[in-house]
């Protein structure tokens, strides 16, 4: 038995460590696997600098905000700390003092470098909320009242987002309720669509429901590049190595991407792929709910070929792409993978 999983073992490794014929034939085997380590080593450190230095050139990481994207980051970052106070059972009296200061800069500097933007018109409505529920306990913020009052003409009266929505258990249940089993469970992986084109309103329809995903502080750096040129999507499929076999079927294909200058700390170097990943799976599940099938196309790409998409397809160079999605329309019958599930316990862990 022993000496069977030693040989399984050494086969498991020399066919993934296979060399080129020139090779096996003048060097021993133990340095081709040496220089074979070696060169993935190489391989993921370069991959490693490569994500690096993206992210240290389009995150504010840098330093002080550059770009607009950059600084409405922060401002969102900011407004939304109040609406998350402000969405307490009992929020504390005058709390984020320093996050209101930093708001009202940003506005200032926004609208000086940039001019008005939503984001500024959203900050405002949180500030008035902020106010509000202060004012409604006696206490009085000349800050925020002057710095509201000053900006009271400048903002469209119609833009009222921003600050918190007082809503009910029953209402939550009532639109909530459903049997997402059967939803979850009906959804699978299609390579095999019909010829019916897909409306553009059907993905628009979709990408309105993964923009409620959840994002870091709210700042939804989530992007969707709809590719629905025929050689424009089997030009961008070349990049991905797991259309093989169905590529020609795909008349509909959406690239997810998270832009890297919504961030602003290395503790947020991946957030880029968890709040494109969340949001790339509502949008899978938004596709399903209208009918349509997808099959995720999976981005695990090295940096030259992530470099030669670029090239193709035109993507903002601060942009992380995600993941690929195939999209079409059901035929009457077709045949998916089963893809079994692991078991519950191997997933769910007590501690």
């Amino acid at each position: 038995m022993a000496d069977n999983l030693i040989a399984r073992e050494q086969q498991f490794t020399t066919q993934r460590t296979k060399p080129s014929g020139k090779l096996k034939a003048v060097l021993p085997g133990w340095l081709l696997k040496r220089m074979r380590l070696a060169l993935n080593h190489y391989r993921l450190v370069g991959n490693y600098f490569y994500d690096w230095r993206r992210f240290i050139k389009h995150s504010a990481l840098g330093g002080p905000p550059r770009t607009a994207a950059q600084l409405e980051a922060y401002l969102t970052m900011d407004y939304h700390s109040l609406e998350k106070g402000l969405a307490l059972k009992k929020p504390r009296l005058l709390f984020g003092q320093a996050r209101i200061q930093k708001i009202i800069s940003s506005i200032h500097l926004y609208s000086a470098r940039f001019g008005p933007t939503r984001a500024s018109h959203i900050a405002i409505n949180t500030l008035e909320a902020y106010q509000a529920y202060h004012h409604d306990r006696g206490s009085d913020l000349p800050t925020i009242k002057a710095f509201l009052e000053a900006t009271a003409e400048k903002k469209p009266d119609a833009e009222r987002a921003g600050g918190t929505l007082a809503v009910t258990k029953a209402s939550i249940h009532e639109r909530g309720k459903c049997d997402l089993k059967d939803f979850f469970y009906s959804r699978y992986s299609v390579r095999h669509f019909s010829d019916e084109p897909v409306a553009t309103e059907l993905i628009e329809q979709a990408v309105v429901m993964a923009q409620k995903s959840p994002s870091v502080c709210n700042r939804q750096a989530s992007r969707v590049h709809l590719i629905e040129d025929r050689q424009a999507i089997q030009t961008a499929l070349k990049h991905q190595n797991g259309n093989r076999g169905f590529s020609e079927q795909i008349g509909t294909l959406v690239v997810v991407t998270a832009d890297l200058q919504a961030f602003v700390s290395s503790g947020e170097r991946n957030q880029a792929w968890i709040d494109g990943g969340m949001f790339a799976m509502t949008l899978v599940y938004g596709l399903h709910s209208l009918g349509l099938g997808s099959c995720c196309l999976n981005w695990s790409a090295d940096r030259k070929t992530d470099k030669a998409l670029r090239r193709d397809v035109a993507l903002e160079e601060s942009e992380a792409v995600i993941m690929m999605i195939a999209v079409g329309h059901l035929p009457e019958q077709l045949n998916v993978a089963q893809s079994p599930r692991k078991h519950l316990d191997e997933v769910l862990i007590p501690q």
